[in-house]
């Protein structure tokens, strides 16, 4: 893994000084290449040929090459180019990657298994060429004037040229709305991101900027649909267990994330088929509801995996240290626990597979049961029982089943893809309308609603926003920061579509999530390990909140509300009452918090 940046114009100090800024996605080498038409700059994690032939930026037959992320299959590709006459001095990806461009042009990334981020630059043609994975696993921000391009893994990078930070409206609705910022939006405006499956070719001469999509996968799901049913079914099992094999591909050491649920122990239990003592990781909290430990550690003695593991409190230490990590404001608490995770891990390997993906593909989600409940139930008994349940209590415990009730309540009226992205929601349309005030957009003019039924509807819209933006993303940002690699076997592009193809009741049976991830599942795991209860992964914020000045002062003060995009007085009244005791506004004060923060550190404070 590693952070590359570059733009269209000569000047090696400035991509030294982005480089710089990414030092955290690649310790182990820094490398710049300037003529005179661009400069490109690279921090490297050493994964694949350790040797400084896997120096970038990396030259091939004229091209030149700054890489993010590995292509699992290069090995297969490169003895392909090799039959044809293309010669290699690496033994790494990105040399291959190279190659396969200058072999086929654009095109070479539908061959590619794997994630990436790349820029390669034609200096005959004068032109970039970019492209990012095709479910977004691995980042990439760009920024045009007209006459300005430039590209890096991380948005501060970006920021080294001294652009205007001016605020993104339509990205301050998706944040309150997502908890993240999805499409291709960032917090500022001018900055984009690459979106997933897309390409850009810009041309040096006239300054043209094209964006492509490379990847439908609507597409994929209809070509899979042309295979028998019994066939797919069974290539499934195959498929993952290969995607699996195919990212241990490594010259350094590889462990896996080991919690106990299904995901990661299927694919910890894949792995220990061929590897004995192969490392897993997990991470424990003080506070019993918040961890997992105890379920990570039977899976570990069933497989016989060499288990890391350590019991670590959410302080606010962590809070800052993640927090002041962010490129843009981010509210997915599960980024801290992420983050101590990728310390315990990053003590013992450089890579590590985890089981992100998952819920997305095999259909792992509440609001998947909560979808299919809702199309069976009776508007008049939803009418009856919504006041008793409104007067339940809340609680500080994770996510309860009384909050799943009123949220399933509060929006139960909806049409279901409407409804699916408002359960997910933590300003709805009403509530961040008074938050917003003038600023306010609706939801139906944020996000474009996949065009499909039923349950795939739900699936592709968490694979276009959620996946790529919070999951994905939290990932990204949290192990990075420990300069640790993390793969993906879920999300391989053989198996995502052949999934989704199949018929809903393969995925939820009943009310029974991944139906047939738990059923291939029982060739490597015990029973209690592949039916006990979903818990998640997430932080303790309404605690945090009660006990911590620090936030409550970011939260509701003057010094950190000046900025005048919220309203005073909704803020300071949820405060109060969640201080109280009487409501708890954890979730909707948290992205208040994390709002405020990112703005105060980074335009308050003169940024970075």
């Amino acid at each position: 893994m590693c952070g590359i940046a570059g733009f269209n114009w000569p000047d090696q100090a400035l991509a030294e000084r982005m480089a710089q800024i990414m030092r955290h996605r690649g310790p182990d080498d820094q490398g710049v290449f300037c003529d005179g038409q661009v400069s490109l700059s690279h921090r490297r994690l050493a994964v694949l040929d350790l040797s400084e032939l896997g120096h970038q930026p990396m030259q091939y037959r004229g091209l030149v090459i700054v890489h993010n992320g590995e292509v699992y299959n290069f090995r297969q590709l490169r003895r392909q180019l090799q039959t044809e006459g293309h010669h290699f001095s690496t033994d790494t990806d990105t040399e291959v990657i190279a190659a396969a461009f200058d072999r086929w042009g654009p095109q070479c990334v539908q061959r590619f298994n794997g994630m990436w981020a790349f820029c390669i630059y034609d200096p005959k043609a004068r032109r970039f060429f970019l492209s990012r994975d095709r479910f977004g696993i691995k980042p990439l921000y760009y920024y045009f004037d007209g006459q300005r391009f430039i590209f890096a893994s991380e948005l501060k990078a970006i920021l080294a040229h001294g652009i205007d930070k001016k605020i993104d409206l339509e990205a301050v609705n998706l944040f309150f709305y997502q908890k993240y910022i999805g499409r291709d939006l960032t917090i500022l405006a001018g900055i984009r991101k690459l979106l997933p499956g897309h390409n850009i070719l810009f041309d040096l001469g006239s300054s043209r900027l094209q964006t492509s999509c490379y990847y439908e996968i609507c597409d994929q799901i209809e070509n899979c649909r042309s295979i028998p049913l019994r066939d797919r079914i069974e290539q499934v099992g195959d498929i993952l267990a290969d995607a699996v094999r195919l990212r241990l591909i490594a010259d350094v050491p590889v462990g896996s994330f080991l919690s106990g649920g299904l995901d990661s122990s299927l694919i910890s239990a894949i792995i220990s088929k061929d590897q004995k003592d192969f490392k897993t990781f997990s991470v424990g909290f003080p506070d019993a509801s918040y961890s997992e430990l105890h379920w990570s550690k039977i899976v570990s003695a069933r497989l016989g995996t060499d288990h890391h593991y350590q019991i670590m409190d959410l302080d606010e230490s962590v809070i800052r240290a993640v927090c002041d990590a962010m490129d843009e404001p981010f509210g997915d608490s599960s980024v801290f626990p992420t983050y101590l995770l990728s310390k315990v891990a990053r003590s013992q390997v450089t890579v590590c597979l985890s089981g992100d993906g998952g819920d997305e593909v095999f259909g792992g989600y509440d609001t998947y049961k909560a979808y299919k409940i809702a199309a069976i139930l009776p508007a008049c008994l939803i009418r009856s029982i919504r006041p008793v349940v409104g007067l339940l209590p809340d609680s500080e415990r994770k996510v309860t089943s009384v909050f799943k009730a009123k949220r399933f309540l509060r929006d139960f009226g909806q049409e279901p893809i409407r409804r699916h992205l408002d359960w997910m929601a933590t300003f709805n349309d009403v509530a961040r309308k008074e938050l917003l005030r003038d600023a306010f957009l609706p939801a139906g003019q944020l996000l474009e609603l996949p065009r499909a039924e039923g349950l795939l509807a739900l699936q592709l819209a968490d694979i276009r926003y959620y996946l790529p933006e919070d999951i994905l993303k939290k990932v990204d940002l949290a192990s990075m920061l420990h300069s640790l690699e993390v793969r993906v076997p879920f999300l391989d592009y053989r198996l995502v579509p052949l999934v989704l193809s199949l018929p809903p009741e393969f995925l939820l049976r009943g009310l029974q999530t991944k139906w047939l991830l738990r059923r291939i599942a029982h060739r490597y795991l015990p029973w209690r390990i592949i039916h006990r209860p979903k818990r998640g992964f997430t932080s303790p914020i309404s605690r945090w909140i009660r006990s911590s000045q620090w936030i409550q002062d970011y939260i509701g003060s003057d010094e950190y509300l000046d900025h005048g995009m919220l309203d005073l007085q909704m803020v300071r009244q949820m405060l109060a009452e969640h201080l109280a005791g009487h409501k708890d506004w954890a979730r909707q004060l948290w992205l208040i918090f994390i709002f405020n923060y990112w703005v105060h550190r980074n335009l308050r404070c003169g940024g970075r």
